[in-house]
C-alpha cells in the first residue's frame, strides 16, 4: 500500500464522507487504476571530476521518490544533450542541422562508493568514470540508478515506467534496472512519450504564407521540439529543427514538423496561402543512425514541434520516446495475453473545431537497450519490443492547411542476436497528419525509413562488468582479495596495490571466466606484503565498451591485520560467519549488524568458537551490502562489511 499511495497519492482529508462510501471508493480504486510504478533515482549532474580511480559527480535537483542512491548500488550517468548544432543558427534552412555529435548519448556505468549531501546538493563518489562527459550552457548530463531488482531470479508485479524527461530538472524519461538470474515478466516495461518534449503551438496569428521563418524567438510561429541540443539562443520558434527536434509551423497554418532518433523525423504540412514551392511546415528532426549502430550511445527520441495557427485550434507537438536499459541472464514471460516493453513517441492531436489551423508534429520512438543471456517466452505470452515513431496531427477543415509530420523510427538495440521465438521487434516510423479532411487530401510527411531497421543485432556487451563485491582480507599472513562480478566477458581483472592510495601498479592479472548467467567469485593473494598501509584495486580491462574501469579501494595495514574480523561466506545467504582473531578472541563479544543508513538490523551476544562467531538472524536479509561491528568489553570495536544476496 505504500507503493500505492506514494504513485497515486491519497486524501489526508475525508471530511463528512461515510467511511462505507470512502472504503468503496479505495476499493474501486485498487481495482481499476492501472498500476505503474517508477523505480529509479534521478539528479542533474552539474560537474564531474576524477582522479585516481574515483569520480565525483556534483548533483542537484535530485528525485528518489521512487528509489535512493546507496553506496555499492551502480549508476548510469547518460549525456541527454551536447553542444552538437556548432555554426548552425542563422536563419537559414541549415538552422538546427547537426554540426558534429561531441558527447551526446554516450553513457557509462558506475558503482557509488561515497554519498555527501551538501545544502540543496549532493556528491556521488563512484568507480572512476573517463572524462567525456560535457557541462556547459548547451549540454546536459543526468545520473540515474541502474537499479538491481535482484542478485537472483526476480518477476515484476506491476508495469515499470519512467518519470517523463524534464528539462527545466534536467533528469527522467530512463527505466533502468537489472535482474542476475532470470527476469520473468508478468507486466510491461514502458516509455512511451516520456523523452524530449513537443513543441508548442503557436500564439494565435495570421499574416500571410512566410516560408523563410527557420530560426525566431517569437511566439506568433510555433515552438520546435526538444532534441539532443539545450537551446539557449533565444531561437525557440520557426521551421528550422532543432537536431533532433521537429521544427515549428511557419505562418500561414503551416504544421509542425516530426521528431527524429534513428531516422528523420517528417515534414509538416505546407500551410494556408502557400504554393508552389512556397511551404511553411517544419523540418524534420535528424537521424541519428549511424551513432546507434554500436551501442556505446543512447538516445531519447526528439519532440514534434507544434502547429501554428490562428483560430485557436493549432495543436502542439507530441513528446518522444525515452531509453529503457535492461540487463538479465534471462528473459522469459508469464500472462494470459502478450506483454510489451515500450518507447514509442507520441501522436499529436488533430485540429478541431473547424480546424482550419496547423497540427502538432509526432514525437519520434526512443531507444531500447536490452543484454540477456537468453530468451524463452511462451506462444501463449508474446513478447513485443517496440520503439515506433508518433504519428501526426490532422487538420479538420475540408481546406488545405497544415497536417503534423510522422515521427522518426526508434532503436531496439540487442546485446546478442534478434530474437524471434514469440518475440517481435518493430521500429516504426510515423505517418503524416492529413492536411485537411476533404477527400484525398495530401498528407505532411511520413517519418523514413523502412520499418524495423532501428533493430539492431550483435551490439556486444555495451552493459559493462559489474564490480558486486571488493574487499581485502588477511588469511595467514596474507593480503587475500575476495571480488565478485556478473557479465565479466572476455575481461582481465589487472590487481593493483599503492603505498598512498594514489599512484597504483598491478601486481598480478586475473583472467574472467565468461560467466554470463551469474555472479563468479575470485581470490588474488599478493605474495609480497608491505609494512604499513597498502591500497588494493581492480583494474577491469578486456571487452568493454571502449573504456577501462576500476574497483573502490581496499586497504590493510599489516601493524594491525591480527585485529581485522573477517566475514566468510562474502557474499552470503541467508546467515554468514565471522572470523575474528587476537588476544580478545575468548571473550564475550556483541555482534551487531546494520544498513549502510545506519538503522540497526541485528544484534547478538556470545563467544567465539575456534575464533568464529555465527550470524543467523531470525528473518532472511535483504539483498544488499551491511555493516558488522563487534564490541568487546563494552569498549573495544572491530568493523567489516558483509554482501547479502
Amino acid at each position: 500500500m505504500k507503493k500505492f499511495y506514494r504513485l497515486y497519492g491519497t486524501a489526508s482529508y475525508v471530511g463528512c464522507v461515510p467511511l462505507k462510501i470512502t472504503l468503496t471508493l479505495l476499493l474501486f480504486t485498487l481495482f481499476t487504476a492501472p498500476l505503474h510504478a517508477q523505480i529509479n533515482a534521478y539528479a542533474k549532474v552539474t560537474a564531474i571530476a576524477t582522479a585516481s580511480g574515483i569520480t565525483t559527480l556534483s548533483i542537484s535537483n535530485i528525485s528518489q521518490a521512487y528509489h535512493t542512491f546507496a553506496v555499492g548500488e551502480q549508476v548510469i550517468v547518460i549525456q541527454m544533450q551536447d553542444n552538437v548544432i556548432g555554426s548552425n543558427t542563422g536563419n537559414t534552412p541549415t538552422f538546427g542541422n547537426l554540426s558534429a555529435i561531441v558527447n551526446a548519448g554516450y553513457y557509462q556505468i558506475a558503482t557509488i562508493t561515497a554519498l555527501k549531501t551538501t545544502g540543496t546538493g549532493m556528491y556521488i563518489k563512484t568507480t572512476a568514470l573517463p572524462a567525456t562527459f560535457t557541462i556547459g550552457t548547451n549540454s546536459s548530463v543526468q545520473v540515474v540508478s541502474f537499479q538491481s531488482l535482484s542478485t537472483g531470479n526476480y518477476a515484476t508485479t506491476t508495469a515499470i515506467t519512467a518519470v517523463s524527461w524534464n528539462s527545466t530538472n534536467g533528469y527522467g524519461g530512463v527505466v533502468a534496472f537489472q535482474v542476475g538470474g532470470t527476469l520473468t515478466l508478468k507486466n510491461s516495461i514502458t516509455a512511451n512519450g516520456q523523452g524530449f518534449a513537443g513543441g508548442a503551438a503557436s500564439d494565435n496569428y495570421e499574416s500571410s504564407c512566410e516560408p523563410t521563418v527557420y530560426a525566431s524567438a517569437n511566439t506568433n510561429y510555433a515552438t520546435k521540439g526538444e532534441g539532443i541540443y539545450v537551446n539557449t539562443t533565444g531561437y525557440t520558434t520557426g521551421r528550422g529543427r532543432l537536431i533532433t527536434g521537429g521544427g515549428g509551423g511557419s505562418d500561414d497554418n503551416a504544421g509542425g514538423a516530426g521528431g527524429g532518433n534513428y531516422s528523420n523525423g517528417g515534414s509538416g504540412g505546407p500551410g494556408w496561402t502557400c504554393t508552389g514551392t512556397d511551404v511553411a511546415g517544419g523540418l524534420g528532426g535528424v537521424a541519428l543512425s549511424s551513432y546507434l549502430a554500436t551501442g556505446t550511445r543512447v538516445f531519447m527520441g526528439g519532440g514534434g514541434g507544434g502547429g501554428q495557427g490562428n483560430n485557436g485550434t493549432q495543436t502542439n507537438g507530441g513528446y518522444g520516446g525515452g531509453i529503457i536499459f535492461i540487463r538479465a541472464a534471462a528473459v522469459t514471460t508469464s500472462c494470459t495475453s502478450s506483454i510489451t516493453i515500450s518507447a514509442n513517441g507520441s501522436s499529436a492531436s488533430n485540429t478541431t473545431g473547424t480546424g482550419n489551423d496547423g497540427a502538432g508534429g509526432a514525437g519520434a520512438g526512443g531507444t531500447i537497450l536490452i543484454q540477456s543471456g537468453s530468451y524463452s517466452v511462451p506462444s501463449s505470452c508474446p513478447l513485443n519490443f517496440q520503439a515506433n515513431g508518433g504519428n501526426g496531427g490532422s487538420v479538420a477543415s475540408t481546406d488545405t492547411h497544415g497536417g503534423g509530420g510522422g515521427g522518426g523510427q526508434g532503436a531496439i538495440l540487442f546485446a546478442g542476436a534478434v530474437p524471434n521465438a514469440n518475440i517481435t521487434s518493430t521500429t516504426t516510423p510515423g505517418t503524416g497528419g492529413l492536411n485537411s479532411s476533404a477527400s484525398g487530401a495530401t498528407r505532411a510527411g511520413n517519418g523514413s525509413g523502412t520499418s524495423t531497421s532501428g533493430v539492431i543485432a550483435g551490439i556486444g556487451t555495451v552493459l559493462p562488468v559489474q564490480l558486486i563485491y571488493f574487499a581485502a582480507e588477511k588469511i595467514n599472513s596474507k593480503a587475500v582479495l575476495n571480488w565478485t562480478s556478473a557479465d565479466d566477458i572476455n575481461v582481465t581483472y589487472n590487481v593493483q596495490r599503492s603505498t598512498d592510495g594514489f599512484n597504483f601498479a598491478t601486481i598480478g592479472s586475473v583472467k574472467g571466466t565468461g560467466n554470463t548467467t551469474g555472479t563468479t567469485n575470485y581470490t588474488f593473494t599478493d605474495p609480497n606484503m608491505i609494512a604499513g598501509t597498502s591500497y588494493y584495486r581492480l583494474e577491469v580491462s578486456g571487452n568493454l565498451p571502449t573504456k577501462t574501469i576500476y574497483s573502490s579501494i581496499a586497504s590493510l595495514n599489516l601493524s594491525a591485520l591480527s585485529n581485522i574480523p573477517v566475514a566468510y561466506p562474502n557474499p552470503a545467504h541467508d546467515h554468514f560467519n565471522i572470523r575474528v582473531a587476537g588476544e580478545n578472541s575468548n571473550k564475550t563479544q556483541v555482534v551487531t549488524i546494520t544498513d549502510l543508513t545506519g538503522q540497526l538490523i541485528y544484534t547478538t551476544i556470545g563467544k567465539p568458537t575456534n575464533n568464529i562467531i555465527s550470524v543467523i538472524p531470525s528473518s532472511p536479509l535483504k539483498p544488499g551490502l551491511y555493516m558488522f561491528k563487534i564490541t568487546i568489553d563494552g569498549a573495544t570495536e572491530q568493523i567489516g562489511k558483509v554482501m547479502i544476496q
